[in-house]
């Protein structure tokens, strides 16, 4: 069983990987919709990407020290 687990740990690790690589495909294919609703998305990701840049601002001084 230890021997399996050797090789089916990676193998689901790459089926995932493959898996979230072909919804985001898919994800990214579909239509924007109105006007409104692309500005409401550009906020939300301006706003998700500020976020990130302040959180990994702090992450820093952990991984570092």
């Amino acid at each position: 069983m230890g021997d399996t687990l050797i090789y089916l740990v990676p193998a689901f690790g790459v089926l995932g990987l493959l898996y979230t690589f072909w919804k985001s495909a898919w994800v990214a294919k579909q239509e924007v919709g109105t006007e409104r609703m692309d500005r409401i998305a550009k906020a939300i990701a301006d706003g998700a990407m500020a976020f990130l840049k302040a959180e990994y601002r702090v992450l820093i001084i952990f991984v570092l020290a």
